[in-house]
């Protein structure tokens, strides 16, 4: 879920006063509003979790592909093997 523009949309939903008290001082630590601190954060969780997903799934397939009996061959290996051992 890389950032877009696109049309904003409204979330409401209960936050712990503490945690809001927080958010707060910390939105005006950076010079920044409330909001734009807190889709801030919910966009890097969000973008934190799809890179996660995209890690396993990239195990999951390595796992297949080993399981199979495939040869894997290294970093280095490929480099040479493309011309780019020289880079």
């Amino acid at each position: 879920m890389r950032q877009q523009l696109h049309t904003p949309s409204r979330l409401n939903f209960e936050f712990p006063e503490d945690a809001r008290k927080h958010l707060k001082i910390q939105a005006i630590r950076l010079g920044v509003s409330v909001r734009e601190l807190a889709t801030q954060a919910i966009l890097e969780k969000l973008e934190a979790l799809e890179l996660q997903d995209d890690t396993e799934a990239a195990e999951r397939a390595w796992e297949r592909h080993v399981a199979k009996g495939s040869k894997t061959i290294s970093h280095e290996e490929m480099m040479k093997k493309v011309g780019w051992d020289e880079l």
